[in-house]
Formats: C-alpha cells, sequence, structure tokens
C-alpha cells in the first residue's frame, strides 16, 4: 500500500538521469529543486500553482458544504418516510451511484455551455454535487434508519417543527455520517482530474490535477517534476487525514454499523 506513496517521494527528489535508472533505488542525492520548479511551471502558463491550489480548496470545501447541507435533509426525508415516492427515489439515486458519469459528459457539457456555466467556478461545483449527491443520500439514509425515532417523537410532542428537528437533534446525531460524506466527497473533489478538465479546462479555475498533468510534455516526460507537482498536491490531503484521522476512522465505524 506505501509502495505508490514511495515512488512519487523517492522520483520527487531525484535528477531526471536517476529517474531513468531503477525505479526502487533511492536518490543519490536528493534535491528539492524539482519541487521549486514544479511550483512555477505548473499550469502551463494558463494558472499559476498558487491560484490553482486556491481553486482545489475552494471548489472542495463548496461542494462538502453545500452536500451536507443538502443531501442530509433528503436522507432524512427517504428514511423517515416510507411511501411509494420514497421507494422509487431511493432507487433511482441506487441506479446514479452505478451510472458511470462519462456516459453523460457529453450532453452535460452541451447544458453547461448553453446555460453559460462551463468554465466557470459555479458550474464545476454544480457537477461535483450532482456527482456526489447520490452517495451522500444513501449514506445518511441508511444511518438514520439506525437511529432510534424517540428523540423525535418527544421533540414533536413538545411543538417542534420538522425544520427544527432536523437542525437540532438528527443533525448532531448524524455526526458521524458527516464525517464519512465529508472525507469521501472530499478526497473525490481533490483527486479528480476528468471533470474539472471537461468543465474547466483551459481556464484559470482549473483545480490541481489538471495544473500538475500540464506538467507532462508532448513527446517525453520529466517524472521527477510530475511526481513533484503531485507530491505538492498531496501534502494538504496528508496534512488533513494526519489532523482528522481519528474522527473519519470512527465515522466510517459508526457508519458501516449503522
Amino acid at each position: 500500500m506505501l509502495a505508490p506513496v514511495y515512488f512519487v517521494v523517492s522520483t520527487a527528489f531525484k535528477t531526471p538521469a536517476e529517474a531513468a535508472g531503477s525505479s526502487f533505488a533511492p536518490p543519490s542525492s536528493p534535491t528539492a529543486a524539482n519541487l521549486s520548479q514544479a511550483w512555477e511551471q505548473a499550469g502551463g502558463g494558463t494558472v499559476s500553482f498558487g491560484q490553482a491550489l486556491f481553486n482545489s480548496v475552494l471548489t472542495t470545501g463548496a461542494v462538502v458544504l453545500l452536500l451536507v447541507l443538502t443531501a442530509a435533509p433528503a436522507g432524512y426525508a427517504l428514511a423517515r418516510r416510507t411511501s411509494r415516492l420514497s421507494g422509487l427515489l431511493s432507487g433511482l439515486f441506487m441506479l446514479a451511484m452505478i451510472m458511470p458519469v462519462q456516459l453523460g459528459v457529453i450532453p452535460l457539457y452541451v447544458f453547461l455551455v448553453d446555460t453559460g456555466l462551463a468554465g466557470t467556478r459555479v458550474g464545476l461545483i454544480l457537477v461535483y454535487l450532482g456527482l456526489q449527491t447520490p452517495l451522500a443520500v444513501f449514506l445518511y439514509a441508511g444511518f438514520i434508519r439506525g437511529l432510534p425515532t424517540a428523540y423525535e417523537e418527544a421533540a414533536r410532542v413538545d411543538g417542534a417543527s420538522s425544520l427544527r428537528i432536523l437542525a437540532q437533534i438528527v443533525f448532531p446525531l448524524v455526526r458521524p455520517a458527516t464525517g464519512v460524506v465529508a472525507a469521501l466527497t472530499g478526497l473525490f473533489v481533490w483527486n479528480d482530474f476528468f471533470v474539472a478538465l471537461v468543465v474547466v479546462g483551459g481556464t484559470d479555475r482549473v483545480t490541481l490535477p489538471v495544473a500538475v498533468y500540464s506538467l507532462v510534455g508532448r513527446f517525453s516526460a520529466d517524472w521527477p517534476l510530475i511526481f513533484a507537482g503531485a507530491l505538492i498536491a498531496l501534502g494538504p490531503v496528508l496534512a488533513g487525514f494526519a489532523f482528522l484521522q481519528r474522527t473519519v476512522m470512527k465515522g466510517y465505524v459508526s457508519t458501516l454499523r449503522g
């Protein structure tokens, strides 16, 4: 499992001549020049590395926040209602989870162009939100079905509205599921290359994976430079995981238990 991380880190500190040799050998004289060079050259002149980093942080944060605010109420409604409509919607969400995004990329791009959202940050956030909503609703609904309804019934007897029950009782109880949804969504958006390339490719709103890809040459590839860019992009993810590791793991365990 750690082999890919080793290859990225070791290659990022090698010279091009060393990288052409054995991939398993550690760098004989580690150099950090690749990191500074990748920071300066990534983006291909369209966007700087710092701007791409800002775009990734802003897009990931906005998608996670909007997804939690919309998917939790939807999951709550599906979990607590037993009508045919809720069953039909649950089936549609499950169908959307197994459909590859590549199937709908052409009509989706045409829709973005017609609505003026192609190449915009808002369009990118809305596309990510649509892609991640089925899984988030599925996780929230499954988790809420395992919760007892006693607190909600007591609050309803005391005159609390559905919105107040959702905000003050359900949201605190589904914190483990929220941690899982935030972690899965954050990793997907941060690492995604295809959707960002289709929606905002060629603009100054591209995210880190697209900016790092600009380091790949047309006829050759400077792998130490590319891996140095990937290592910089990987840094915030590793730092976030190290900081939130215990919370995320507790969320996974609680969600699996339902």
